[in-house]
């Protein structure tokens, strides 16, 4: 089989390969909408952090209190 190397081949084959990898991304952002609980705890999550129920940790302290805390729970 003889490679063809030209510049409109290798446009075909970089366009072919972008094509592939949106449709990957297409079919992960279907696998995730059609999962039912998924759907629902990222919209749970959207209203908690619209409604203030969130943390914000800015230091590796934060994050290791934040840890431990939930850790006595």
């Amino acid at each position: 089989m003889q490679m063809v190397e030209s510049p409109i081949a290798r446009g075909i084959i970089t366009r072919l390969t972008q094509i592939q990898e949106e449709i990957g991304d297409l079919v992960e952002e279907l696998e995730i909408l059609s999962d039912e609980d998924l759907m629902r705890d990222i919209e749970e999550s959207a209203r908690d952090f619209k409604e203030g129920r969130y943390y914000t940790l800015k230091t590796e302290k934060d994050i290791d209190d934040f840890f431990n805390d939930l850790e006595k729970e």
